[in-house]
């Protein structure tokens, strides 16, 4: 299991989120924010979520394609940025 986190700044955040996951409409993403799980797919159940918080992303494959890596840097929860 492949699991990061993620932050969302804004809701323009999150549907540029919600549309790269749908480029990966066959792979299982799930976020998780506090004690809830949801399909990142979802663009009603990302809003959902508490988002001004980091919320973990979680993928059941262990090694995710550098594609997808590479789409999901722009949305990477940096520990030493927000420490600042």
């Amino acid at each position: 299991m492949y699991t990061t986190k993620i932050f969302l700044r804004d809701l323009t955040h999150v549907k540029q989120f919600a549309a790269m996951t749908a480029k990966y409409d066959k792979l299982r993403i799930n976020l998780i924010s506090d004690i809830y799980t949801i399909d990142a797919h979802s663009l009603i159940g990302i809003i959902s979520l508490d988002i001004t918080n980091p919320m973990i992303l979680e993928l059941p494959d262990e090694n995710p394609s550098e594609e997808f890596l590479a789409d999901l840097q722009p949305f990477a929860f940096d520990e030493v940025l927000a420490e600042a």
